[in-house]
């Protein structure tokens, strides 16, 4: 006889709202001033990209399209696009801010790879929330404060969650009803698959948490799928833009950090519930990914300020 959770005894309706678990990562963000001569060579890279005209303006090449960013001229740029800039447009000085961005959320990030965008422009309240929130990150990288690094550090992430609001926000805004289910030249079946993958990787983990098992290869997925390997990570790139291995490894990470939040769990017991049998290998892994070893990652989350606080955006 299953026993009914008290809460749910006399219950006359009720509804679940979804587990969210999202890890996102800002790197390389850069405010710079640059001189007439200044230029940056075509090139493509795996993250999302925000580039921001601050003063001046810019000549901006993306996907094979030609862009005159003014003032205050948003670009997005998704991964794998190639994209270059072709220096200040007024051959003057030119300042910009250019933010990567990643993240771990598939749904989010299937949405965003299918916003064909490139040129945020207009006076919808979603684009003017991106801008406000790229306002803060920006002022927290202008005008740091210096005299408190922990509370630095928390206008840097306040600014981060609501550019991620706001990014959300304009994704909702731009899709259909019902909401666009594939990238252009995409068909139902490739999208079935990767979701597929992305439901068996999540499972995997699950099973080697609760068991102490390894997580499962894709080679694994891919043969369970009756597909080879590689079919299954190019449909895997194709519909969230990374690979389904690296996705594997932000799952194992997600968990490793969840717990070692609980300091009644060892980091070998951690180290064994996420499927390693050399606990040394779990914490080169685990500093490989984040930059700091599972205690130091530990303490940051007991003590804020303590180390340099790296993790909080992995």
């Amino acid at each position: 006889m299953n026993v009914l959770d008290p809460g749910t005894q006399h219950s006359m309706d009720g509804r679940m709202s979804p587990d969210v678990q999202a890890a996102f990562h800002l790197f390389a963000a850069h405010w710079r001033k640059v001189n007439k001569e200044w230029q940056y060579p075509a090139h493509t890279h795996p993250m999302f990209e925000i580039n921001v005209v601050l003063q001046g303006s810019q000549r901006m090449a993306v996907g094979g399209q030609s862009y005159i960013q003014e003032s205050g001229d948003i670009l997005f740029i998704r991964p794998g696009v190639q994209h270059s800039s072709l220096g200040a447009a007024a051959g003057d000085e030119m300042s910009y801010y250019c933010l990567h961005f990643d993240i771990d959320d598939l749904v989010l990030r299937r949405s965003l790879m299918t916003m064909d965008t490139v040129s945020l422009s207009g006076d919808t309240p979603e684009l003017k929330a991106i801008r406000s929130s790229l306002d803060d990150i920006i002022r927290s990288t202008i005008l740091p404060e210096a005299s408190d690094a922990q509370r630095g550090r928390l206008v840097m992430l306040n600014a981060s969650l609501q550019f991620f609001a706001a990014l959300t926000g304009w994704v909702l805004a731009a899709l259909p009803s019902p909401a666009r289910s594939t990238l252009p030249g995409v068909t139902e079946k490739t999208v079935a698959l990767a979701n597929a993958i992305e439901g068996l990787l999540q499972e995997s983990v699950f099973t080697a948490a609760a068991s102490g098992s390894r997580a499962g290869s894709i080679e694994e997925i891919a043969a369970r799928l009756g597909y080879s390997p590689n079919h299954c990570n190019r449909a895997f790139r194709q519909i969230y833009g990374l690979p389904p291995r690296q996705y594997l490894s932000d799952l194992i990470i997600r968990h490793a950090k969840l717990l070692l939040l609980d300091n009644s769990l060892s980091v070998e017991s951690i180290a064994y519930r996420l499927g390693y049998r050399d606990v040394s290998h779990f914490s080169k892994q685990f500093k490989r990914w984040t930059g700091l070893p599972p205690m130091g990652y530990r303490q940051l989350t007991e003590e804020p300020g303590k180390t340099d606080g790296q993790a909080l955006f992995t």
